[in-house]
């Protein structure tokens, strides 16, 4: 007797996108079994697999309603449909195949610097005019009138300012660039800015001509406004010469401002006289001259007031981010007037100022010509100084000094004169006094007013000596002054 064979049955489950024409989206998968069996299948890796390619089910007629089919005696087909999913495109989800411009119009703002030292970057702000487009997920095609389309908009109103840089030797035209507003019509915008030479300091004689190989001193630029000069800047000193004004504060940038040096005779110095006190007005100058004269070893020109270039007046190479330093010795009792300075000290920052300079040699010429100091705030009690970060501004150290000799000298001379009165009243009263019959005492008192008269008299030699060994003193360095 033969078996008979039971007949097995097949299911087909096709995979169709449905706006592509109800097309196949992978090959179909068959499956053959007994009829009344199970169909053992699990399109969920497939369906997974076809999302993740931009694909968005629609039907499952497998096994969708969670009933797992049965064969049948006739071929059973089961669809599964998808259908294409989108996506936005813009700035923040671009997509390759849509061209940028079709979504964003950047615009531009633009600040160019002409006429600078060293080449300044230009400084660009971008703005964007975008909109939102629609893209299939599937084809990475532009879909017209999409889900995500949107119309053009900007994403800011107004571009910001442009705040100008201060930069050495130059001033702009122009403060602040003000940053203009955005149209959508607009097209990219640029502005520029225009430097241009500061004016310098032009030594010249008392007769107007310009004095050989000195100068000119280019004027600072103030570091808060890039188109002005910086107030108060320091009149430099030039060796064999004085000037009246101390400090300048130029209005107009670009002009060039003459200040008259006047000639220190050779003869010149320091005489300290011993009656007269007006002498004090006029120490400061003349301790000036003979400062120069007695450490000229040890004293530096002046040089540019601000950047000329990056090359000084002695053409020395400057680097572009020195910075510059000047100790000044000033008369506390001529209204602070400058007696002479250190000249210009150069370095980067955050060296050493007292390696290049210290205060003993001028503090001694200046004892000699009978200052005393006062206070010192550039090494006094140890200190030391480095150099600052900011180059566009020079930094000053002061040492105060006052004239000792002369005040001593008026402190003895009135102290003479007290003694000197109390002396001539003791003695007017001692040749006035008339006895009477009662003074028993006047051999005592007689005495007395005598030893008086010469305990005064003896204060008063005392104090003469003392007064010219000082002025005696004061001839001897004056004479050293001179013969130096």
């Amino acid at each position: 007797m033969a078996w008979l064979k039971k007949k097995r049955e097949k299911a087909v489950i096709n995979f169709i996108d449905i706006d592509k024409d109800l097309m196949s989206i992978r090959e179909s998968v068959e499956l053959s079994g007994k009829s009344g069996e199970s169909v053992e299948y699990d399109p969920t890796n497939d369906i997974k697999d076809l999302e993740g390619k931009g694909y968005v089910l629609v039907k499952n007629n497998f096994n969708g309603d969670g009933n797992q089919p049965s064969y049948t005696e006739d071929t059973k087909v089961y669809l599964i449909s998808f259908k294409h999913d989108v996506r936005p495109v813009n700035l923040d989800h671009p997509l390759t195949k849509i061209p940028s411009e079709e979504y964003d119009h950047p615009i531009t703002f633009t600040v160019a610097f002409e006429g600078t030292p060293t080449k300044v970057k230009k400084k660009i702000q971008t703005a964007h005019l975008f909109r939102t487009l629609t893209a299939d997920k599937v084809t990475s095609e532009r879909i017209e009138n999409g889900k995500y389309d949107s119309d053009w908009q900007l994403d800011s109103q107004k571009f910001n300012d442009v705040k100008v840089p201060v930069l050495p030797g130059v001033h702009a035209d122009q403060k602040v660039v003000v940053g203009p507003k955005i149209d959508k019509e607009d097209e990219d915008i640029e502005v520029s800015v225009t430097y241009h030479l500061n004016g310098y300091l032009i030594p010249v004689d008392e007769n107007g001509d310009e004095i050989p190989n000195v100068g000119p001193y280019q004027f600072a630029t103030d570091e808060k406004d890039p188109t002005k000069i910086a107030p108060n800047q320091i009149v430099p000193d030039i060796e064999g010469y004085t000037h009246d004004q101390e400090i300048i504060s130029p209005q107009s940038p670009d002009k060039d401002i003459s200040i008259i040096y006047k000639t220190i005779p050779k003869h010149d110095a320091i005489y300290l006289s011993e009656a007269e006190n007006d002498e004090t007005t006029n120490l400061s100058e003349k301790a000036s001259s003979t400062y120069s004269q007695l450490t000229e070893d040890n004293i530096q020109e002046a040089t540019t007031m601000g950047i000329k270039g990056q090359i000084d007046e002695k053409e020395i190479e400057r680097r572009i981010d020195e910075q510059m330093a000047i100790v000044n010795f000033i008369d506390l009792d001529d209204e602070g007037k400058q007696i002479t300075s250190s000249g210009p000290l150069y370095g980067l920052p955050g060296e050493v100022i007292n390696d290049l300079y210290n205060t003993d040699v001028p503090m001694t010429a200046l004892k000699e010509a009978g200052f005393e100091v006062i206070f010192n705030n550039f090494d006094g009690n140890g200190q030391v100084q480095t150099f600052n970060q900011n180059h566009l501004v020079t930094q000053i150290f002061t040492v105060g000094l006052r004239h000792i000799n002369l005040k001593e000298k008026n402190e003895s001379s009135n102290s003479l004169q007290a003694f000197s009165q109390q002396q001539g009243e003791v003695l007017k009263k001692l040749e006035n006094y008339q006895p009477t019959e009662s003074s028993k005492d006047l051999e005592t008192i007689t005495a007395v007013a005598k030893d008086t008269i010469e305990v005064l008299n003896q204060f008063l030699e005392k104090n003469q000596t003392v007064e010219n060994t000082r002025n005696s003193s004061i001839k001897k360095s004056n004479s050293k002054l001179e013969d130096k």
